[in-house]
């Protein structure tokens, strides 16, 4: 099995696959794309994803891009790790499965679309930044900070009760958030920073960070 991954191994969308093959215990290569170099554009990289992007999981002739689906996979395929409820064909371990795809999704169009435009617009090229734009994105940033906060009150995981990959896949974006803003996000949402202090400590997540 290889990862095709940014050299940049903490960015996030390949941090939480790097952390979710560390919690399954599986054998990997990791292979880095240098996307300032322009690698992903290369023909032998496009042949394993037309997309041109990263990161993509390969094993033997089966290349699987987007990040939740490879966390997604990398959760099926290792059952013993506990990153997703098997399905008895239960109703309740459909609607368990459910939610954990549903904070995937959390994770990629609250969390990450709001960062994405406050990186444009606080952070991207001069000529392009509009300051209101990035205080707005801001301001989403911090709703759906909210809404985690709301959420952990019922609960010690996002998704269920326990860890699954919907944990890693919106603590890489909190991870993203903490590096990148200048004030503390965590600083209003005591539940939040809880959550985050106890995945950052599980020796997968602390390892892909420390990496």
């Amino acid at each position: 099995m290889k990862l095709y991954g940014s050299t940049n191994k903490r960015s996030f969308n390949t941090l939480k696959i790097r952390a979710a093959l560390a919690e399954a215990r599986a054998a990997y290569e990791f292979v880095p794309i240098d996307l300032d170099k322009g690698e992903n554009k290369a023909p032998e990289f496009l042949a394993i994803n037309p997309h041109g992007k990263v990161p993509v999981l390969t094993e033997g002739d089966f290349a699987l891009p987007e990040s939740n689906a490879i966390l997604w996979y990398v959760a099926e395929t290792h059952p013993a790790s506990g990153l997703v409820l098997p399905n008895d064909g239960s109703l309740a371990a459909i609607r368990a499965r459910a939610r954990v795809a549903q904070w995937m999704d959390f994770a990629q169009t609250t969390l990450y679309s709001a960062y994405a435009d406050w990186w444009n617009h606080a952070l991207g090229d001069a000529k392009e930044r509009v300051p209101g734009m990035a205080e707005k994105a801001l301001a989403r940033i911090h709703r759906g900070l909210g809404v985690m906060e709301t959420v952990l009150a019922t609960r010690a995981y996002i998704a269920t009760p326990g860890f699954t990959v919907a944990d890693l896949s919106n603590a890489s974006m909190v991870f993203a958030l903490k590096r990148r803003l200048s004030d503390e996000p965590l600083a209003k949402y005591e539940r939040v920073r809880a959550w985050y202090d106890r995945l950052a400590a599980r020796p997968s997540f602390a390892s892909a960070i420390a990496d």
